[in-house]
């Protein structure tokens, strides 16, 4: 487990192509359907990937660097014959048709008493005013959210939930 401080690293030394969530095919309908099961979320840098997953009791964070996207450790909702892949939801996220991104900014909330590198949930800033907030709390994996679901978050959870804990520039 890397924590945060690898994603501020990955993120200082390379752009975002795009944001990947895991999901599958669901061809019971008439018209198929993806099914999206952010269990993990990758970011895809200009080399490899950042893996964001939810781990513990689904309240906390962890960031690995990869080389590809991997399903090792997951467990996908699924029934035998139904596909599983990932959508490319950077253009819905960042929608400015830009083939890559720099990250300028993180912030870290972490919960009373977490190590130095767990967080409870991460926001990244990017040029151009995006934001993406990476909430693991939510009972179907990782919420991902804009600046407006970072706000809310914290009115909803306050200092006792979690607290800003680390942040970083990276431009």
């Amino acid at each position: 487990m890397g924590g945060w401080p690898t994603a501020a690293k990955a993120l200082r030394d390379h752009p975002v192509r795009d944001v990947l969530v895991p999901g599958f095919l669901d061809r019971d309908d008439d018209v198929p359907e993806f099914r999206p099961q952010p269990l993990a979320v990758w970011l895809r840098l200009d080399e490899g990937l950042l893996r964001f997953e939810s781990v513990g009791q689904y309240d906390r964070l962890d960031v690995t660097s990869v080389h590809a996207v991997e399903w090792a450790g997951m467990e996908l909702f699924t029934d035998a014959e139904e596909e599983v892949m990932v959508a490319s939801c950077g253009e819905q996220l960042f929608g400015d048709g830009r083939d890559e991104l720099r990250c300028t900014r993180l912030r870290v909330y972490r919960a009373p008493g977490a190590s130095d590198t767990v967080c409870t949930c991460l926001a990244l800033d990017f040029e151009g005013g995006h934001t993406l907030f990476l909430d693991p709390t939510w009972t179907f994996g990782i919420r991902i959210g804009n600046a407006s679901d970072e706000q809310r978050w914290l009115r909803l959870y306050g200092p006792e939930g979690a607290s800003l804990t680390a942040e970083v520039c990276l431009s």
